[in-house]
């Protein structure tokens, strides 16, 4: 009879379950009493009604006292057992739990109350297999699973942002122009040369200009013949100075220019040296076979243009 009961309270439940509920405090308290004395199967009913009445404040600001005098109910169970009618579905109501196994299944990640769990016995069961120990059991380790989750995820943040970071500052590297001033390098005996010239041209005008006024004035041509004779000896004598002092600056320029190529060069150079992590290179690879080639044809080409300029060929 007991559990023919039972039967007829969980089939009434779960047909009106979706019907309202009374605004009578009188006739609320006594559905709970009524659901108290069946035992776990009406938990669902006293949560739901549990929190009906406190949400729709049918004991006038007085759910607590209301509580603990006519419903001998205490604050932390009735929390509880509001909790069960609020988070699991209807199926658990028809189950034989008691309301501290449903409350432990209530308060799990949704997405994990019907997943099955192993146990520290190696056991696996499903929650509402489960004793209470059992599932508190389960609760802590799903909680320390995901401490741990949340602990990596902070953890690949943060490794993310630092790589971020790191680019953004490689990128910045990459993209700033290097602060290298190219200079003009000038033989030391340029001016000295440009003067010469100077001087060569400015005789060759007077001189020419002797020759001119020689021709010019035939009358005395023959008392300057002697002298012209002289002129012009000395005239080719700076003609040929003056080839020599063009072959001379042109040589100069076409270095100077050359000059400002190895410049670049070397700069070039210099910014694949400062950015070159030898370290990455794989050894014995072609491309270190060939930067080291190259830094050697530097070395031995920069040491004979050295000695070179050091003891120059005079022929």
């Amino acid at each position: 009879m007991e559990n023919a009961g039972r039967r007829d309270i969980t089939s009434q439940a779960e047909e009106t379950s979706a019907v309202e509920l009374s605004h009578n405090l009188t006739t609320v308290t006594t559905e709970i009493k009524a659901y108290q004395s069946i035992g776990g199967q009406a938990i669902f009913e006293i949560g739901r009604r549990l929190k009906w009445v406190k949400e729709n404040d049918l004991a006038h600001g007085e759910y607590m006292k209301w509580l603990k005098e006519s419903v001998n109910m205490n604050p932390t169970t009735a929390q509880r057992f509001v909790k069960i009618a609020s988070e699991l579905p209807n199926r658990y109501s028809s189950t034989d739990l008691g309301w501290k196994a449903l409350y432990e299944i209530a308060t799990m990640p949704p997405e994990e109350r019907d997943n099955p769990q192993q146990l520290d016995s190696g056991e696996t069961k499903k929650p509402d297999e489960m004793t209470v120990r059992e599932l508190r059991e389960t609760k802590r380790k799903l909680a320390a699973a995901y401490s741990e989750n949340m602990a990596n995820q902070t953890l690949l943040t943060q490794a993310d942002k630092k790589a971020q970071k790191l680019q953004a500052q490689v990128t910045k590297l990459q993209q700033r122009d290097p602060d290298i001033k190219q200079v003009e390098v000038e033989p030391a005996d340029y001016q000295d040369t440009k003067a010469d010239l100077k001087a060569a041209n400015e005789k060759i005008a007077d001189l020419q200009k002797l020759v001119d006024d020689a021709v010019d004035d035939h009358n005395q041509r023959l008392a300057y013949e002697l002298e012209l004779e002289k002129a012009k000896a000395d005239l080719n004598d700076l003609e040929v100075k003056r080839q020599n002092m063009l072959k001379q600056n042109a040589q100069i320029r076409e270095v100077q220019k050359m000059v400002k190529s190895i410049n670049e060069l070397l700069d070039n150079f210099a910014m694949l040296r400062n950015r070159l992590d030898t370290t990455m290179l794989p050894d014995e690879s072609s491309l270190v076979q060939g930067l080291t080639e190259m830094a050697d044809k530097l070395i031995e080409n920069g040491q004979v243009l050295h000695d070179d300029l050091a003891h120059p060929y005079r022929g």
